[in-house]
């Protein structure tokens, strides 16, 4: 259950941090819809963590593991489409 929570939490800040006005990796932003599915993705990750732990680790795994997300998918785009191939368009 704890594999699943980690890649439920990623999906979840993956598709949060697409349907942001900041995000770099897509032309547009993605929807509302992206923004009910995110949340949607939390509270099932939260589930798959507590079900794999207690209630209290399962609570601070699941915001670990957002975090972590939230973190790296920044730094993922920015890895694969540097700055300056940004400005170039």
């Amino acid at each position: 259950m704890n594999l699943l929570g980690c890649l439920v939490a990623f999906a979840a800040m993956a598709l949060a941090y697409l349907s942001s006005r900041n995000q770099r990796a897509l032309a547009r932003p993605l929807g509302r819809g992206a923004k009910v599915a995110a949340g949607v993705l939390t509270v099932l990750a939260l589930a798959c963590w507590v079900a794999g732990e207690t209630t209290l680790p399962g609570i601070f795994s699941t915001l670990t593991a957002l975090m972590l997300g939230a973190v790296a998918l920044p730094y993922v785009t920015w890895l694969f489409k540097p700055a300056a191939e940004r400005k170039a368009r």
